[in-house]
This record gives structure tokens, sequence and C-alpha cells, in this order.
């Protein structure tokens, strides 16, 4: 029964429930020395240990640039975009968003930022990670990698 709810009382307002019937069964044995044997509370508790740190690191910026497009949105914007995609530099962790309506919209969008990064900073992408989302597996994008010497 426990196991399957979001969360319940502490141990001891589950004792006074139960010593007044208000748990349905009086016969209920989930208790062991005062402490409710809850396996998602002992899940809840269990400690993580951290991501291990990078062995590689950037030594500049848009050494690295990561993307990823997000949508369709549950809610769309008075502008009516649906999706956006995020840029972010690996060095500085500097990241910029763009909102669109279609999917057909990321290419272009990649190469106003590139345009960005070329002109502003006057700097290159070196390498471009995605999660290999069809939005960048075309063969228009593919090669317009390649021709800038982008590796995807």
């Amino acid at each position: 029964m426990w196991h399957r709810c979001l969360g319940h009382p502490n141990s001891y307002a589950l004792q006074v429930l139960l010593k007044f019937g208000l748990l349905g069964n009086k016969n209920l044995t989930f208790f062991n020395n005062d402490i409710v044997d809850c396996a998602s509370c002992k899940l809840g508790k269990s400690k993580m240990l951290h991501f291990p740190l990078h062995k590689t690191r950037t030594t500049k910026p848009f050494e690295v640039v990561h993307t990823d497009v997000w949508g369709i949105a549950p809610v769309i914007s008075h502008e009516h975009y649906k999706y956006f995609v995020i840029f972010i530099d690996d060095f500085t962790r500097f990241t910029w968003v763009y909102f669109f309506r279609s999917k057909s919209e990321v290419f272009s969008l990649f190469k106003a930022f590139l345009s960005l990064i070329e002109t502003q900073f006057s700097a290159k992408i070196i390498i471009f990670q995605s999660d290999s989302g069809g939005e960048y597996m075309s063969n228009e994008i593919q090669f317009f990698l390649q021709s800038h010497g982008i590796i995807s």
C-alpha cells in the first residue's frame, strides 16, 4: 500500500493513525521499532555520487558548442513559437536561446548563430555537438558543417 504513494506522514503520525484504526487494518505490520519500512523513503534518502569531473576541458571559447532542440511546447507562445534551440559554449557555458515556429528553421538559426560567432567574436566553431536528432542529421546540414571545417 505505502510503496505506491508519493509521500506519507512520519512514523509517529502513522502509528497514531494505526492505533485509532484510521488506516483501515489494525493488523498492518509495516512498523519495525518505530520506523516505517518504506522502500521509497530509503531510496529518497540515499546518497548519490557526484558526477565525475571531465578529463578533457576546452581551452578557449567555441572549441566545442553543444546544441539541443526542444519542442513542441505544451503551450504555444503569444508569437506562436512552438520550439526553441539552445547553443552552449563549452568553455564559457554561455547559452544562446532561439525561439521558432517550425523545425525546418533550425538550419537557418544555426547559420545565423555561426555568423554571430564569426563576426562578433572572430572565432570559429571547431566541434558542434548534438544528440544526433533529426534536425541535425540532414545531408544539407552535414555538408554545411563539413564545408566549414566543423566536426559534428
